[in-house]
């Protein structure tokens, strides 16, 4: 049996697992004996080594030592009776406070001796201990949970840590011992690698830390080295393949560009050739084009689509949003009527009418450029002669969602678009199926954002810095998280702060938009703001990217701890997009935790987004950030190898050299890639000859 199947066996299925510890697990998204295995410990308990009470108060740091009972006592607290246990180990008196944990008078009896670990403080005039775990000591029988290294679980309400490392314990001792291996020895003896039972087991109980380091480094490597087969496969799987379609003619595209009121970098005209060679080849383009917000990416792209028309071909573009699928849609028609290229709206909010209409128009090929949201790919929408597809901001898509969009036609022309700079070390794993495009310039006139973190007694000066900006003639929008207020949450919304907002500045024209307002009110709302007919926009996130206008100087984004970087750097984004000088003013509460008040601190810091998507990488992991699971890899579950080029590079020219010479992994020798790996990849990725 190899590692995926266990996915298929259900918790139902494991009979020392009671319902309610299942009902429990699921609550930890365990599902199967699988996910159970793959539930790593977030941090590990070192309690190796015996150490004193006195050695805790001085390091501030939790120890395991050998105590034994004094005496037990009572404290009172919020009217209740508490127990108070009298420890002592050979030099040292403490305290164990027990709150609300009646039971400890009978399990720590007077006279007898436990192992303990706790962190101990100096506190009313002495040494104690609230939080704790014990065992009894026993000189001829070694302890359960000490003098050894253990692991700690991310946990639900109601679940104890023993209870969970009892069930995953009986999961390794007999689950795993029939474990095959997906990585051939010859691979793991030459990266002096584990093998799979061994890593799993010291992932969870390590004999040591020199054990647990080698344990994560093979499940590290195995990770990158499955995404890097997948892949790979996949771009041989497309470079196999060869498209009808042919882009012989360019005097449109060249006129479009010669119609720009602006220079392109030397970035957009680098990435533009790639693009222009890509899709004159044979095979398909799989291109994935990346660059900063405000760097021009929505110009290469429209570069394509006319490259497409102009050689009789229909081009699509797919956005994750209707404001921005109807931005979108105004600009590239608004710059291609000039040629003739007929242009349409696709929206799931369009009334059955307009949609039955643009459906005519695209089968008989009326339409030769359509922009749209995941409306584009329903069973409705049927094209003459697509041959491009552009998907915007790609990982807001699922996997499935993107397949049904490439099959409207045979062998399109894929590029695919993100504001979220990538870190190279991703785009060597997620996105190693594709060639990449880097747009790394911004227009020459751009100044960057200058960003400010701002709590509450500096709110009243933020509000009169933009106050005289919009004296000047120019515009501010103002982010709030949620639509409305929430009992539960004490942030700020859009629908109360607009009512507060128009009091503030109640000489100005504001206007609101939000998700639940209809297509057309946020059409409208949007457009009046770009024309210059509303001083400031209050919005939710609904105008997370894409949204274009040059006047807007300052973005005010409320409640900032609640935003992941990118996502934050994206909202900054809407504003410096002309020669204007800009401003971020970035709203907390006045007390942030750490990583909160480390993330404003990077934002004030750097404007390049490939830098905050690094640190952003680190803070929350690559599921998040770029929807891995939607792309139908395997989640990265050892996520500080990510940072590791070297070894990412060494999985990449492993996996390189075994399809240069075993190209269907037929050999006996990769039998278990064929098995353990490629069987279990989604369709898309394997090889079909």
């Amino acid at each position: 049996m190899f590692y995926a199947e266990l996915y298929n066996i259900p918790l139902s299925k494991v009979k020392w697992i009671t319902p309610r510890q299942t009902y429990l697990l699921q609550k930890l998204k365990i599902f199967s004996a699988g996910d159970l295995l793959n539930h790593f410990p977030f941090r590990y308990d070192d309690r190796t080594k015996s150490s004193t009470i006195q050695e805790s108060v001085i390091t501030s740091k939790p120890v395991t030592v050998v105590v034994k009972v004094i005496d037990h006592q009572f404290i009172y607290y919020n009217k209740k009776k508490h127990p108070k246990i009298i420890i002592q180990d050979e030099t040292t008196r403490a305290s164990l406070i027990g709150f609300n944990r009646q039971y400890l008078k009978n399990s720590l009896k007077i006279g007898e001796k436990y192992w303990l670990n706790a962190q101990f403080v100096y506190k009313f005039n002495e040494i104690q201990a609230s939080s704790f775990s014990f065992e009894k000591f026993d000189e001829n029988q070694p302890p359960d949970e000490f003098g050894k290294i253990l692991p700690v679980y991310k946990l639900t309400e109601g679940f104890l840590q023993k209870s969970l490392r009892k069930i995953i314990q009986k999961a390794l001792i007999s689950i795993i011992g029939n474990l095959e291996d997906e990585i051939p020895e010859y691979i793991r003896k030459k990266h002096n690698l584990i093998d799979k039972i061994e890593a799993i087991n010291n992932i969870h109980f390590p004999k040591d830390f020199k054990y647990l380091q080698k344990a994560r480094l093979r499940l590290a490597f195995e990770e990158i080295f499955a995404i890097q087969l997948a892949v790979n496969m996949k771009r041989r799987n497309i470079k196999s393949v060869r498209k009808n379609f042919s882009y012989p003619e360019n005097n449109m595209l060249d006129k479009y560009i010669g119609s720009l009121d602006y220079p392109l970098t030397e970035a957009q005209k680098r990435c533009i050739n790639e693009i222009i060679l890509d899709m004159r080849n044979t095979t398909p383009m799989h291109r994935l084009l990346q660059g900063d917000v405000g760097s021009g990416k929505t110009t290469v792209a429209v570069s394509s689509l006319v490259l497409a028309a102009e050689n009789g071909y229909q081009g699509a573009l797919m956005v994750p949003t209707e404001v921005l699928a109807l931005q979108h849609y105004n600009k590239i028609s608004e710059s291609l009527e000039s040629l003739g290229i007929k242009t349409a709206l696709l929206t799931g909010a369009m009334s059955a009418s307009e949609k039955s209409e643009i459906y005519r128009q695209l089968e008989n090929g009326e339409v030769s450029i359509v922009a749209g949201t995941h409306a584009l790919f329903q069973s409705e929408v049927k094209f003459k002669n697509l041959s491009l597809i552009i998907i915007d901001e790609q990982h807001k898509f699922g996997v499935e969602q993107r397949i049904a969009f490439a099959e409207k036609s045979q062998n399109p022309d894929i590029l695919v678009m993100t504001a979220t700079p990538i870190p190279r070390t991703l785009t060597l794993t997620v996105y190693g199926d594709l060639d990449v495009s880097i747009i790394d310039e911004m227009p020459a006139n751009r100044k960057p954002v200058k960003t400010f973190w701002v709590k509450k007694e500096r709110y009243k000066n933020m509000l009169e810095k933009i106050e005289k900006e919009l004296s000047m003639g120019r515009q501010a929008y103002f982010i709030y998280p949620l639509i409305e207020e929430s009992d539960k949450l004490e942030i700020k919304s859009a629908v109360a702060m607009y009512e507060k907002l128009k009091r503030y500045f109640k000489n100005r024209r504001l206007a609101l938009v939000h998700g639940r307002m209809t297509s057309a009110e946020k059409a409208e709302a949007m457009n009046d703001f770009k024309d210059g007919k509303i001083d400031i926009l209050v919005s939710t996130t609904v105008i997370e990217v894409g949204i274009d206008t040059p006047n807007a100087v300052a973005i005010v984004i409320e409640n900032c701890e609640r935003f992941g970087l990118s996502q934050l750097h994206q909202l900054r984004g809407r504003v410096g997009r002309g020669n204007l000088q800009s401003y971020c003013f970035l709203v907390t509460k006045e007390e942030v935790n750490e990583e909160s008040e480390y993330r404003m601190q990077i934002m004030e810091k750097h404007n390049d987004g490939f830098k905050i998507a690094e640190e952003d990488l680190k803070l929350r992991g690559p599921g998040e950030i770029l929807g891995v699971k939607q792309s139908g890899l395997p989640e990265i579950k050892i996520k500080e190898f990510l940072y590791d080029e070297k070894l990412l590079n060494v999985a990449k020219q492993d996996v390189l050299t075994i399809l240069k010479n075993d190209p269907e992994l037929s050999s006996s020798i990769n039998s278990e890639l064929r098995e353990g790996i490629i069987r279990f990849l989604p369709s898309d990725y394997l090889y079909s000859g």
